[in-house]
C-alpha cells in the first residue's frame, strides 16, 4: 500500500478527543507502517457539537464571538464560525441555547428559551451574512422555538391581546396569536440549512417532549404538558399560516426548534454529516482514496442514524472504496453498521480501564490501534 492514498475523515470522541485530534492519532499510527502514503485528513462532525470547529478550520474561516442570553436569560459569550467564503454562518445552537450551559438542577424545559441562538443569527445577519448552516445538537429546550423567533422580532400576544415578554417552554400555553410579518423582509434572499440528524416529527410519542424532554429535565407529568403545548402552538400555527409542518421528519429537533425554522424561516431539513461533507469537499477526495478510515467515540446501531461514520462509508461506497472505522469503544450491537458500507470495525478501549484512564490513554491507544490495522493490511 506504499504511495496510496489513506482518506482519515473520522468525528470527534467526545469528551476525549476532537475530531483533529483523532485524525492526528489514526495517521501517525498508520505513518509507521506506510511512511510513505498520501494521508488527507479530514475532521467531520454531523451538525452537534465542534461543528462549527471543524466547517471554520476545514474552509479557512474565522470565528466570531459575540454575548448572548444562555437557556435562562443570563448573559453569556457566545460564538458562530464564518466559512471561508465570507458569506456563509455556521452556527451551533448549543453554544447560546444548550444543556452543557445549565446546572443538573438548572434543567427545566418549562423554564429554558432558545432566544440566545437567535440572537446569534441576528449578529451573522447583520454582518451581511446571506447562508446558513444550522446546528441543532444538544438543546436545552422544548419551546418550538419561539424564543428564537422572538429574538428574530416575531411578536408574541396573550389571549387579552398583550404582548408576552421574554417567552420560554412554558409561555407555549399562554401564546394566542403572534405577528411575524417583521421575517419576510429580513429573511428575502437568505439561504438557510438546518443540520439535522434526528428523524423525530414535532408531537405524539415520537416528537420532541417524549423522546427528548427527560434528557432536558423534564419528568413525566412535564413530558406530557409539554407535548399539549407544542401541539396547541402547532394548531395556531396552522390555522394563521396556512401551512402543515408538524409531522416532517426533524421538526422536532432542539426541542421544536426544527419546526420554527420550516415554519417561519423556509429552512431546509438536512443531513448533518452530509452539509458537513459537502463544506469540507470530501467528495473530491475521497474519489482518489485507496481506503478511507472513519470512527466517533462509540459505535453502536444509533450509527446508523444520519452518524459520521455511516455518511463517510455511504459516500465511500459510490465510488466503491474500502471503508474502516474505528471507535472509542463498541457496543454489542455494532455489527448493523456492516449493512451500511463499513467494512471493518476496531474499538481502542481495553474493557478493564475506568473513564478517567481511558481518557488519559485515549491518544496512545488510538495510536497503537491504528498501527496494528496497518501492520495487518501491510501484510
Amino acid at each position: 500500500m506504499n504511495k496510496q492514498n489513506i482518506i482519515i475523515a473520522p468525528d470527534s470522541f467526545k469528551e476525549t478527543m476532537s475530531a483533529q485530534e483523532v485524525c492526528d492519532g489514526i495517521k501517525n499510527g498508520f505513518q509507521r507502517v506506510f511512511p510513505n502514503a498520501n494521508f488527507h485528513t479530514i475532521p467531520l462532525a454531523d451538525g452537534g457539537e465542534g461543528t462549527v470547529e471543524v466547517l471554520v478550520n476545514s474552509t479557512s474561516g474565522e470565528i466570531i464571538k459575540t454575548k448572548v442570553y444562555d437557556p435562562l436569560f443570563r448573559e453569556v459569550e457566545s460564538f458562530y464560525g464564518i466559512l471561508g467564503d465570507k458569506k456563509t454562518a455556521i452556527i451551533e445552537m448549543a453554544s447560546a441555547s444548550g444543556l452543557e450551559l445549565l446546572s443538573q438542577n438548572e434543567k427545566n424545559p418549562m423554564n429554558t428559551s432558545s432566544y440566545g441562538f437567535g440572537q446569534l443569527i441576528n449578529h451573522a445577519l447583520e454582518n451581511g451574512v446571506k447562508d446558513f448552516v444550522l446546528g441543532l445538537g444538544g438543546s436545552a429546550t422544548n419551546d418550538c422555538g419561539i424564543g428564537m423567533l422572538q429574538a428574530l422580532g416575531v411578536i408574541f400576544y396573550d389571549n387579552k391581546n398583550n404582548i408576552l415578554p421574554l417567552v420560554c417552554g412554558k409561555d407555549l400555553e399562554n401564546i394566542s396569536s403572534f405577528d411575524a410579518r417583521v421575517l419576510k423582509e429580513k429573511f428575502k434572499d437568505i439561504n438557510i440549512e438546518v443540520a439535522c440528524d434526528v428523524k423525530n416529527p414535532l408531537c405524539g410519542s415520537n416528537g420532541a417532549s417524549f423522546v427528548f424532554g427527560k434528557q432536558k429535565g423534564a419528568d413525566k407529568d412535564m413530558i406530557k404538558t409539554l407535548d399539549s403545548y407544542v401541539s396547541n402552538f402547532a394548531d395556531l400555527c396552522e390555522s394563521t399560516l396556512s401551512i402543515k409542518r408538524r409531522v416532517i421528519e426533524g421538526c422536532g429537533a432542539a426541542g421544536g426548534l426544527g419546526f420554527a425554522l420550516i415554519t417561519f424561516l423556509d429552512a431546509k431539513l438536512k443531513s448533518g454529516i452530509d452539509i458537513v461533507m459537502d463544506k469540507a469537499g470530501l467528495e473530491q477526495i475521497i474519489q482518489k482514496a485507496d481506503l478511507v478510515i472513519t470512527g466517533e467515540g462509540k459505535i453502536d446501531s444509533q450509527t446508523i442514524n444520519g452518524k459520521t461514520p455511516i455518511g463517510v462509508a455511504k459516500l465511500a461506497k459510490k465510488y466503491d472504496k474500502k471503508v474502516i472505522a474505528i471507535a472509542g469503544c463498541v457496543s454489542n450491537d455494532y455489527e448493523v453498521v456492516f449493512d451500511y458500507g463499513i467494512d471493518a470495525v476496531f474499538d481502542i478501549t481495553p474493557i478493564s480501564m475506568d473513564f478517567e484512564t481511558i481518557k488519559k490513554e485515549s491518544k496512545r491507544n488510538l495510536e497503537l490501534t491504528a498501527f496494528n490495522i496497518a501492520k495487518c493490511l501491510s501484510m
